[in-house]
C-alpha cells in the first residue's frame, strides 16, 4: 500500500493535547482557545491514556434536563443558555479530566485510510487518535480522511 493512502500522510501533527490532572474548566478553556473539539490525555512520559471531547465537557456545563428531551421538536430556546450555573461551574473546576476522560480509540499511523475511517464509523469519532508505539503522533478528523480519499481520486482521474 503506498503512503499516501495510510493516514500518517494526511493526519494533523500539530496536537493539543492535555494531562489528567488539569481541571476540565481549563480543558474547556483551551478547548476554546486553539478551536479543536477532542483532547488526547497523556501521562507523564506522552504515552496515550484517555481522550476527552467537547461533547463530554460541554455536558458538564448544560442543565440536566437537556439529556432528559426526548422530543425537541417544540423546544425553539432555552434563553440561549447565556450562562452555565454557578453549581455547573464550581464543578467544572473541582472536576479533572481523568474523571471525564474516556478510554482512546487510536490507530497506528501506517494504518490505511479505509481501516481508520471504518474506526470512526463504528465508534461514532469525529477524530480519530494516531499514534506509534503507544506516543500520540496525531490526530486525523473526518475531514482530513475525506481530504485524501478525494485527492487521491481527482488525481487517479487526471
Amino acid at each position: 500500500m503506498t503512503d499516501n493512502l495510510k493516514i500518517g500522510a494526511w493526519m494533523k501533527r500539530d496536537i493539543v493535547a492535555v494531562h489528567a490532572s488539569m481541571s476540565v474548566k481549563e480543558a474547556a478553556a483551551l478547548l476554546v482557545d486553539r478551536r479543536v473539539g477532542t483532547l488526547p490525555v497523556l501521562d507523564e512520559d506522552g504515552v496515550l491514556i484517555g481522550v476527552t471531547t467537547i461533547t463530554d465537557i460541554t455536558h458538564i456545563f448544560l442543565p440536566d434536563f437537556i439529556s432528559l428531551l426526548a422530543d425537541i421538536d417544540f423546544v425553539k430556546d432555552f434563553g440561549a443558555l447565556k450562562t452555565p450555573s454557578k453549581e455547573n461551574l464550581e464543578r467544572a473546576e473541582t472536576l479533572t479530566v481523568a474523571d471525564i476522560m474516556e478510554e482512546p480509540m487510536a490507530e497506528e499511523e501506517d494504518c490505511s485510510l479505509v481501516r481508520a475511517l471504518s474506526v470512526m464509523e463504528k465508534h461514532n469519532l469525529a477524530d480519530l487518535l494516531v499514534v506509534r508505539d503507544r506516543q500520540l503522533v496525531g490526530i486525523a478528523s473526518r475531514v482530513d480522511i475525506g481530504r485524501a480519499f478525494l485527492t487521491t481520486w481527482l488525481k487517479a482521474e487526471a
